[in-house]
């Protein structure tokens, strides 16, 4: 049998991220499901995970070497066929993928986890993606949030980023023959959080914040190559976690839903 070092070892190497920082949330929700795991006595195999807004399945790959069911879907008809042809070249038999809407997404299955790794931000009605998640999950289930602190280093570097006022401008769109740019459509972020209004969305929603962790400091606002250093990564990880939520890039919290929500 695995040990658990080795499960998260196994489910980190099989992931298409690289950066310090991403390998952080990797571990951070792999504790979280070995948690509930544990809690619930279920075993890791039996487990349904529902992944909303999975992109190009850079949490959605690791998630099938678990050996439970996952469930995945994201708006991205790319990345959900990146996501299929890595599938059926890898005979991955434990994983469905589609091109779905969280806030009208249905099946009739209830999960045990759902995980929405940097979604919330990118949606203009929150709440109604709430409402829905809540509806697929099974009483006592997890849900695992990651998103970027609203007013932390990334983001505030952002309003300032000339390039990513230009990538929205629809003339110079017009002029590449790009799609026209609508806010919320999913590229942008249109919500930015505080902590406390984060937390607030989801126990409206009889969700019971279980545990939190701060993901970076500043190094993503260098560049990729200084983002992909392990030394300089692990360095801006650690200080992000002895920093106040307010002062660092980005958050991670588990949530559990109360058996009595309804």
């Amino acid at each position: 049998m695995n040990t658990k070092n080795e499960m998260l070892n196994t489910f980190i190497a099989n992931s298409l991220y690289s950066a310090t920082v991403d390998k952080k949330k990797l571990a951070f929700i792999f504790s979280a499901i070995i948690d509930y795991a544990n809690k619930t006595g279920k075993s890791i195999k039996s487990l349904h995970i529902l992944e909303v807004g999975c992109g190009s399945g850079g949490i959605t790959i690791p998630l099938t070497t678990l050996g439970c069911q996952i469930r995945a879907f994201d708006l991205d008809r790319d990345a959900i066929g990146r996501i299929q042809s890595i599938a059926l070249q890898n005979n991955l038999q434990n994983l469905v993928v589609s091109v779905d809407d969280g806030q009208n997404f249905f099946d009739d299955q209830h999960y045990d986890i759902v995980i929405a790794s940097e979604v919330f931000e990118h949606v203009m009605m929150p709440e109604l993606l709430a409402e829905s998640i809540v509806k697929r999950m099974l009483d006592g289930g997890y849900l695992i949030v990651t998103t970027p602190n609203g007013f932390g280093p990334w983001e505030l570097f952002n309003r300032i980023n000339i390039t990513i006022y230009l990538k929205k401008w629809n003339f110079i769109r017009r002029i590449f023959r790009k799609p026209l740019y609508k806010k919320g459509s999913g590229v942008d972020h249109c919500q930015f959080y505080t902590q406390s209004r984060l937390v607030r969305l989801f126990t409206a929603h009889q969700l019971k914040l279980v545990k939190s962790a701060n993901s970076d400091f500043i190094l993503s606002i260098f560049g990729r190559l200084l983002k992909k250093n392990p030394f300089l990564g692990k360095l801006d990880t650690k200080v992000a976690d002895v920093l106040p939520a307010w002062a660092v890039s980005g958050w991670y919290f588990v949530f559990i839903l109360a058996p009595d929500h309804k």
